[in-house]
C-alpha cells in the first residue's frame, strides 16, 4: 500500500521534492504534494418534521385506530428527525488540498481554510481520508486519496515522524512507492 511505501522510504531518507502550485507560500514553504479533496465535518444539524393528527369519526374503535395511527406516525416522524440531526460526519466542501512543509492549505467551494500543524492537536487516517482535530473545532475530515499516504506524509511535515503503517500481508501491493501522488517522474524515491 501506498502508505505503508511512504513511510518506509521516509524512514531510509527519501524526501518528497517541492511541487509546482498556484497558490501564495511563505518564505521557506514548499507544496510537496496536492489533490482534490471532500471536507467532511462531524456535526449534527437542525433538522424539522412535519406531525400530523387525523381523528376518524365513528365507532368508539374507529376513533381510538386513528389516534393510535396519529401518534404512531408523529413517533415515526420524530424518530427520523433525531437520527438526521444526529451528531454523525457530513460532507461540507470540496476542492484542492495542499499539504506543504508549514500547514495543510485547502482550497474549498466554501473559502480558503489553512491549519498549520502548531494548532493540530491530534490526527489519525480511516478508509475515506485524514482525520483532523484542532481545539475548540469540531473534528474535520480531508477525503483526500490514497488517505494513508497522505497521513503518512502530513504527519512527517507536521512532527517529523516517519509513521509506519501496518499492511496486513494479504494486501500489500507489490507496486513502487513512485505510483502514489508526489512521486519523482522517475517512479523511484531518491537513493532507490
Amino acid at each position: 500500500m501506498a502508505g505503508a511505501d511512504l513511510g518506509n522510504a521516509l524512514a531510509t531518507g527519501w524526501r518528497p521534492q517541492p511541487q509546482p502550485a498556484a497558490i501564495v507560500l511563505a518564505p521557506g514553504e514548499a507544496v510537496l504534494a496536492q489533490a482534490p479533496v471532500r471536507l467532511w465535518q462531524h456535526i449534527g444539524q437542525d433538522v424539522t418534521y412535519n406531525q400530523g393528527f387525523f381523528v376518524a369519526f365513528g365507532s368508539p374503535l374507529l376513533v381510538g385506530a386513528s389516534l393510535l395511527g396519529s401518534a404512531l406516525y408523529n413517533g415515526s416522524q420524530r424518530r427520523r428527525a433525531e437520527v438526521a440531526a444526529a451528531v454523525q460526519w457530513r460532507p461540507t466542501a470540496t476542492g484542492q488540498l495542499f499539504l506543504t512543509n508549514h500547514r495543510i492549505a485547502l482550497g474549498l467551494s466554501s473559502g480558503w481554510l489553512d491549519i498549520a500543524y502548531p494548532y493540530l492537536r491530534a490526527s489519525s487516517v480511516d478508509a475515506i481520508g485524514m482525520i483532523i482535530m484542532m481545539d475548540g473545532q469540531p473534528p474535520v475530515r480531508l477525503e483526500v486519496w490514497p488517505p494513508h499516504w497522505f497521513f503518512v506524509l502530513m504527519r512527517f511535515l507536521a512532527y517529523g515522524e516517519t509513521v509506519q503503517v501496518d499492511v496486513p500481508p494479504h494486501l500489500r501491493d507489490p507496486a513502487p512507492l513512485g505510483t502514489g501522488p508526489g512521486a519523482p517522474p522517475n517512479g523511484r524515491p531518491t537513493g532507490a
